[in-house]
């Protein structure tokens, strides 16, 4: 059947939206061609191996007229650098990065304009720092070393020139680790990315703020739209499509909205990037923080350095559970509607599969919790008690694992999604399940590709996958009805939350800052 979605707004729209966060920026004027690159990061919450057509680093091809993207590719790392050939209608653009532990690995792309093809010169993985055209023959390298010996610690590079007649023709994986040996030059950095930053808001003629990873959205009875996302608490739409005001948060970015029955305020989780201090690097603890809907004041901040994750129900209660792994003292704490904080409470250790269990529409404040029989899902009640339900593992076996998902409360019963952490396979498994009161599975949709959101309009589950699909699933047996991959101005992008305010509207955050308002 033809798609069902039709994008007609779009908020958080802008020029070079589709990068997400710049990084190196490359322009020719003869050509009336940008070429850009940036991440906008891992597209969910779950662990494995990213399924998702679009990586976390992406390169654009723009026309100078319009700014509108041409061409958008996935890099499987960072891009470094960017290099116009002299003549012929292609570009070198050397990526790569430390993997954390030995290797210095990357490759470089030779990008043909017309097209949008790329091809991967380098038979083994090199990081390309610096790419320069000598001239219509000769590329100039600057490579990191292999690993951390033959660089002594990322001391030294190695600068080869690279000579072929016709750059266009080159086979992919033509360029040989012979050819790639060069004199040792002292180690030299990336381009960085505050000039990219600089020359893409030069062209956009206005001030140029990167957005990602819309991680929360939700629809007030007024017709404002809030969205958390990366570097912002909060932030408020008005119906006319305007921004009406945003709470930033430099270091970190909203995850979780919970908003009070009265919609004045609303909690929000934040989640902060981890900092280096000194040798090491600094983990700061997840806080909630309630917020003003009127103007994005911050009415109750974090104040603890317990971390927390933000839990609510449909009647307004809020768990606001503590995150430690093995805490030493109770600090769940629970939050009436009237906003009236309870004493800590103890709900033992925190499990990782909870990072990605979070239930739309739910009359439960749910978690998941440890007990000597495995992972349940239990409820906490606005008393204090919990109740455990049934476990999180519909089948036996596979124990830790298995992660929880997001989900949505449907009348006597929960669907929620959950993956599997592979144990000798690369790819992870991801499923959908409907569960009946008692735990037992009425149906399990396997799906190709990570959730990243769920929501529920009428008798349909919408699905957001980290693919880039929306998929439609009949709540009542769990069959595809329509599947859709998203797209906006005719490029790809992948939603990261998903709220169906009413039957005929869906919201969907997206991985580059953006959401979208479409009909349903």
């Amino acid at each position: 059947m033809p798609d069902p979605l039709i994008v007609n707004r779009v908020l958080g729209d802008r020029p070079f939206a589709e990068i997400g966060f710049p990084s190196v920026a490359a322009v020719s004027e003869p050509r009336g061609l940008v070429v850009a690159s940036g991440a906008v990061g891992p597209p969910g919450w779950q662990p494995g191996t990213l399924t998702s057509v679009l990586s976390a680093h992406r390169i654009g091809v723009y026309g100078m007229d319009g700014l509108r993207c041409r061409y958008l590719l996935p890099s499987r790392w960072p891009v470094n650098t960017i290099a116009f050939h002299p003549v012929l209608p292609l570009a070198a653009i050397g990526t790569g990065s430390y993997d954390g532990g030995f290797f210095y690995k990357g490759e470089l792309l030779l990008l043909d304009l017309l097209s949008g093809e790329a091809v991967s010169a380098f038979a083994w993985d090199r990081e390309v720092r610096s790419a320069r055209w000598r001239n219509e023959r000769h590329l100039d390298l600057v490579l990191a070393a292999i690993d951390d010996d033959s660089g002594e610690h990322d001391t030294w590079c190695f600068a080869p020139s690279i000579a072929r007649d016709d750059w266009a023709a080159l086979p992919a994986k033509s360029i040989g680790p012979a050819e790639l040996t060069g004199e040792r030059v002292p180690s030299v950095a990336p381009d960085a990315p505050e000039a990219a930053h600089r020359t893409l808001e030069s062209l956009s003629a206005m001030t140029f703020t990167p957005r990602r990873q819309v991680r929360a959205v939700e629809l007030l009875r007024d017709g404002r739209v809030l969205a958390a996302l990366d570097g912002v608490r909060l932030e408020s739409w008005l119906p006319s499509g305007l921004r009406e005001w945003v709470a930033p948060v430099p270091g970190g970015g909203g995850r979780r909205i919970v908003v009070t029955p009265d919609q004045r305020a609303a909690w929000v989780e934040i989640q902060w990037k981890p900092v280096w201090d000194g040798p090491r690097v600094r983990y700061r603890p997840n806080g909630a923080e309630r917020l003003s809907l009127q103007n994005g004041e911050v009415l109750r901040p974090a104040g603890s350095q317990t971390p927390v994750a933000v839990t609510g129900r449909q009647d307004g209660w809020v768990m606001l559970r503590d995150t430690r792994h093995a805490p030493t003292e109770a600090a769940t704490i629970l939050v009436s509607p009237d906003q009236q904080e309870s004493a800590p409470l103890d709900l033992g250790q925190y499990e990782f599969a909870n990072t990605t269990f979070v239930i739309r529409r739910s009359s439960e404040l749910l978690f998941l919790q440890s007990t000597p029989h495995g992972v349940w899902i239990a409820a906490l009640e606005p008393s204090g008690a919990v109740r455990p339900l049934f476990p999180l593992d519909w089948d036996a076996g596979r124990g830790a694992r298995l992660s929880g998902g997001p989900g949505v409360r449907l009348p006597g019963a929960l669907v929620h999604a959950a993956t599997v952490a592979p144990d000798s396979h690369w790819r992870i498994a991801a499923f959908v399940v409907r569960r009946r009161a008692d735990g037992e599975p009425e149906w399990v949709y396997e799906c190709e590709a990570v959730v990243t959101a769920m929501d529920a309009a009428g008798d349909t589950v919408l699905v957001a996958l980290d693919s880039g699909e929306v998929v439609a699933l009949g709540a009542a047996d769990g069959r595809p009805r329509w599947r859709q991959s998203l797209t906006v101005h005719g490029m790809p992008t992948s939603g990261t939350s998903l709220a169906v305010p009413e039957n005929d509207r869906v919201l969907i955050g997206t991985a580059d800052g953006r959401i979208l308002d479409a009909p349903y």
